[in-house]
C-alpha cells in the first residue's frame, strides 16, 4: 500500500516538475515571436557565413562584444556549429535557434535529475534538483532566446558530474571534467575560466594525486576542450594572449556601468548576492547580505560534518569554485554580468539540496525540522507554479515591438510593400549602430518573399529604417544634412 502511494506521489511531483520545466520555458516556441537583436543578428550572420558561403572558423564571438577592453579574445567556435545544425533544419529561419534553445534547457533538466540522483541514490533527491533548476529564473530565461551563453548549463553539469566521479581518482574522469570544464569556453570563457581552475586546484590540493600519469590525463582534457582557441592562436601570433596581457598590464579603456567610475563593492558583491537569490526566484529581502553570509557559513560546517568521504570532496570542490569564481572576477575591471554565474546556479541549488538530504535524514528529534522543510518547498512549488503561468500567458501575447522578430518582420513587410515593387534602396540605423539583425532578415526573409534585395545608395527611391532608442527617446529622428 505504501510503495502504491509512493509511486503516485512521485508521478504527481514528476508532472509539477514537468509544467515547471516546460511550461515558462515554451513561449516563444509557441508564439513564434523572440527577441532578435544585435547579438542574434550577429550570429546568425556567422552562421550564414559557415552554411552559405562555407567558410570554416576557429573562433566564435568576441568576449564583450568588442567594449570588454579586451582585443583579440573570442568564444569558442562549438556554438555556431551547433547552431548551423539547426540553420540547416530550419532553412536559415532564426526559430531553428528557439528550438535549439529549448532543447538544451530541457536536456539540462533531464540531467540534473539523473546527477542528484546518482549522488544521492535517491530519486526523490534527483527530482527536488531537477525543480530547482526547472524554477530558476536564470535558468527558464535560457530557453527564450538566441545566446551564446544559453545551452552551457548541460555543459557544466557534465563538468560538475564528472568533478564528483573524480573521488575515485580514475583518470577517465579526471580527463572528461577537464575536458567540459575547458568546453564551456565555447559558450561563455567568463565560466569556462574560474570553472577549471578550480579542478586544478581541487585535484592538487583535495584528490591529491600522486601518480604523474593522472595528471597527464587532465592537462590532455583541457588542451582538448580548448583546442580550437590553441590553434587559432598559434595560427594568429598568440593575439588572445597579447589581449590579456594588454588587459592586466596597460589596462585600457573599458565599459564599466558607470561608464567611468567603478563601484567594486555596488557591483562585484551585489550580483553574487542577486545571483544567490535568483537560483530560487526569490526577490532579494533587506537582509541579503546576511543570509548569503549564513549560507556560505552553513556550507563550511557541513563540509566539515560530512562522513560521507565522496559527498565531502564534491562540496570543497563546489567551495573552490565559489572562492575562485569571485576571485577571478575581483580582477575584472568590467561590470560582472549574471550569466557569467550559470556554474554557480547549479552550485547552489546542489548545495540547497545537500542540505534537505541531510535535514531529511536527521533522527526523529528533529520532525519538526523537516515538516518545515517540506512546508516551504511546497509553498516555492505553489509560487512557482503560480508565477509560471501568470508570466508565461502575459508573455504569449507580447510584441515586443522591434526588440522581438515580429516587429522587425513588420517594419520589412511595411517598406517592401511601400515600393509597390519598385526598385528601392534601404538604410537602417539602429542605437547599437551595427545592424547584423536587419542584415540577416533582409537576406532570409526579405529578399525570399519579395524576390529582391534593396541596395545601399542615395538614388531613385530610398528608405531609411530608424529604431528608437529607448534611452534616448528624443534622437535618431530623421536624416542630418
Amino acid at each position: 500500500m505504501f510503495q502504491k502511494i509512493d509511486k503516485a506521489l512521485f508521478a504527481v511531483l514528476l508532472l509539477v516538475v514537468i509544467f515547471l520545466g516546460i511550461f515558462p520555458r515554451a513561449v516563444e516556441l509557441i508564439n513564434h515571436n523572440y527577441l532578435f537583436l544585435i547579438d542574434q543578428g550577429r550570429d546568425y550572420m556567422a552562421v550564414k557565413n559557415i552554411v552559405v558561403n562555407h567558410k570554416l572558423t576557429m573562433i566564435g564571438s568576441e568576449i564583450g562584444g568588442g567594449a570588454a577592453g579586451t582585443q583579440g579574445i573570442f568564444q569558442g567556435p562549438v556554438y555556431y556549429y551547433l547552431l548551423s545544425i539547426f540553420f540547416i533544419l530550419f532553412n536559415g529561419d532564426p526559430y531553428g535557434g528557439i528550438v535549439m534553445m529549448f532543447i538544451f534547457s530541457i536536456a539540462a533538466i533531464i540531467f540534473s535529475y539523473y546527477f542528484a540522483f546518482k549522488i544521492f541514490k535517491n530519486k526523490w533527491y534527483g527530482l527536488l534538483f531537477a525543480f530547482f533548476v526547472s524554477i530558476s529564473h536564470p535558468l527558464i530565461d535560457q530557453a527564450r532566446f538566441v545566446w551564446n551563453n544559453h545551452p552551457s548549463t548541460i555543459f557544466i553539469l557534465l563538468a560538475f558530474y564528472f568533478a564528483y566521479l573524480s573521488y575515485k581518482k580514475d583518470g577517465r574522469f579526471i580527463f572528461l571534467s577537464a575536458f567540459f570544464s575547458a568546453f564551456i569556453y565555447n559558450f561563455e570563457i567568463a565560466m569556462a575560466i574560474p570553472i577549471s581552475i578550480s579542478y586544478i586546484l581541487y585535484v592538487i590540493f583535495v584528490l591529491k594525486l600522486k601518480v604523474l600519469r593522472k595528471y597527464f590525463y587532465l592537462l590532455s582534457g583541457f588542451i582538448l576542450g580548448i583546442f580550437p582557441m590553441i590553434i587559432f592562436e598559434v595560427r594568429h601570433n598568440f593575439i588572445g594572449t597579447r589581449g590579456i596581457l594588454n588587459y592586466v598590464f596597460v589596462k585600457p579603456q573599458v565599459y564599466t556601468v558607470s561608464n567611468a567610475r567603478y563601484d567594486f563593492f555596488g557591483n562585484h558583491i551585489s550580483v553574487f548576492i542577486t545571483n544567490f537569490f535568483d537560483t530560487f526566484s526569490l526577490q532579494n529581502p533587506s537582509l541579503a547580505v546576511i543570509i548569503f553570509s549564513v549560507f556560505l557559513l552553513f556550507v563550511v560546517f557541513l563540509i566539515f560534518k560530512e562522513q560521507d568521504d565522496r559527498i565531502k570532496k564534491f562540496l570543497q570542490y563546489l567551495m573552490f569554485t565559489l572562492i575562485v569564481t569571485f576571485i577571478v572576477f575581483s580582477f575584472l575591471r568590467n561590470y560582472v554580468y549574471y550569466y557569467y554565474l550559470y556554474h554557480l546556479n547549479i552550485a547552489y541549488i546542489f548545495i540547497c539540496v545537500y542540505a534537505v538530504y541531510k535535514i531529511i535524514n536527521l533522527n526523529k528529534t528533529y520532525q519538526g525540522i523537516k515538516i518545515l522543510v517540506l512546508v516551504l518547498i511546497s509553498i516555492l512549488a505553489v509560487k512557482s507554479i503560480n508565477f509560471s503561468y501568470a508570466n508565461t500567458i502575459r508573455d504569449l501575447s507580447d510584441y515586443g515591438g522591434t526588440a522581438k522578430i515580429r516587429g522587425k518582420i513588420d517594419a520589412i513587410d511595411y517598406i517592401y510593400k511601400d515600393a509597390k515593387g519598385k526598385p528601392f534602396g534601404l538604410f537602417v540605423f539602429t542605437p547599437p549602430v551595427y545592424t547584423y539583425a536587419y542584415d540577416y532578415l533582409l537576406w532570409w526573409y526579405g529578399e525570399r518573399k519579395y524576390h529582391y534585395l534593396p541596395y545601399q545608395e542615395k538614388r531613385g527611391t530610398f528608405y531609411l529604417l530608424i529604431e528608437r532608442d529607448g534611452s534616448k527617446p528624443w534622437s535618431y529622428k530623421g536624416w542630418r544634412s
